[in-house]
C-alpha cells in the first residue's frame, strides 16, 4: 500500500456513539471510578468525571488532543531517539531498543508506550517496576525469580503490586524487555485492535460501552497520559497524525 493510499485510510474519523453524555456519566459512575489529590485515592464523583469524561474542550486543545490519537500505528523511531526520552527514568533507562521492537512487532505508537509505562511506574522507579522476586507458589521470597510488570496490567487498585506481580508471573515477563514486549501485545490484543477502543479517551472511558472493559479506574489516566505525549511529541519534534474523536448523541 502507498503512503499516500494507507494516510487516507488512517484519515482523522469522526464517531458518534449510541449514548447520551448523561447515559455514559451514569454508567461511569457506576463503574467504581477513583481520582487522586497527589496523596490519596477516593471515589470521584460525577463532577470529577465532567472535568475529565467531557470530550468537547480536548478535541483540539495543543495537548490533550493527543487523547484522541490513534494508537494502532508505529511511529519508526529508532531506539537511540527513544533512548532520549529514557534517560535517567530508573529500570526504563537504555530500553529504547525494546520499545522500538515492541512498536514494529505490534503495530502500537512506541511515543504512548513510553508514556504509558512512566505514568505507571513513577518513571520507572515504583516497586512493580522494579520487579517483584516470587516463587513457584506467587509468595514473595528472596530466592525466587523477579518479574517486572510496566503497564499495571493487573495491578487491580485492592493489591496492586502482588497481583500486577503474578500477572508478570503468569506471563513470564522475568526481563524489563519481556515486560516491554508482553505488555504491549497485551494492551494491542485487548485494546487497540478493538473497533472502538484505539485511543486514550477510548481506552479510559469505552464511549461505545461505557463503564465497562476500561483500562484504568483512575478518571484522570487519559488527561495525564495525553500530557505527556504531548510533551514527548514536542521534545522529538514530531507532530502526532490521524486522530478520532467521539461524540456522544445530543
Amino acid at each position: 500500500m502507498s503512503i499516500a493510499a494507507y494516510e487516507e485510510r488512517m484519515e482523522d474519523k469522526r464517531v458518534t456513539v449510541k449514548w447520551t453524555y448523561q447515559q455514559a456519566k451514569a454508567r461511569q459512575l457506576k463503574a467504581s471510578p477513583v481520582i487522586s489529590n497527589g496523596v490519596v485515592w477516593s471515589k470521584a464523583d460525577g463532577d470529577d468525571i465532567d472535568r475529565y469524561m467531557k470530550p468537547d474542550r480536548f478535541y483540539h486543545h495543543s495537548e490533550q488532543r493527543y487523547q484522541f490519537l490513534n494508537l494502532k500505528l508505529s511511529q519508526k523511531i529508532d531506539a537511540d531517539t527513544l533512548n532520549e526520552l529514557l534517560e535517567d527514568r530508573g529500570i526504563l533507562e537504555g530500553l529504547g531498543k525494546a520499545f522500538a521492537r515492541a512498536s514494529k512487532k505490534e503495530d502500537v505508537n512506541e511515543i504512548y508506550l513510553i508514556s504509558h509505562a512512566m505514568l505507571e511506574t513513577g518513571k520507572g522507579t515504583s516497586e512493580l517496576a522494579q520487579g517483584v522476586t516470587l516463587n513457584k507458589e506467587g509468595q514473595r521470597d528472596k530466592k525466587g525469580r523477579r518479574y517486572y510488570n510496566f503497564f499495571g496490567i493487573g495491578a487491580y487498585d485492592q493489591n496492586p503490586v502482588m497481583d500486577g506481580a503474578r500477572f508478570a508471573q503468569k506471563q513470564g515477563w522475568d526481563s524489563p524487555e519481556k515486560a516491554v514486549r508482553g505488555g504491549a501485545a497485551f494492551i494491542h490484543r485487548e485494546y487497540l485492535s478493538r473497533d472502538s477502543q484505539y485511543t486514550l479517551y477510548s481506552m479510559r472511558f469505552n464511549p461505545a460501552d461505557p463503564g465497562r472493559h476500561q483500562y484504568a479506574t483512575d478518571v484522570m489516566w487519559a488527561t495525564h497520559n495525553a500530557r505527556q505525549m504531548a510533551q514527548y511529541y514536542k521534545q522529538l519534534g514530531l507532530e502526532g497524525k490521524f486522530f478520532t474523536r467521539h461524540y456522544y448523541q445530543k
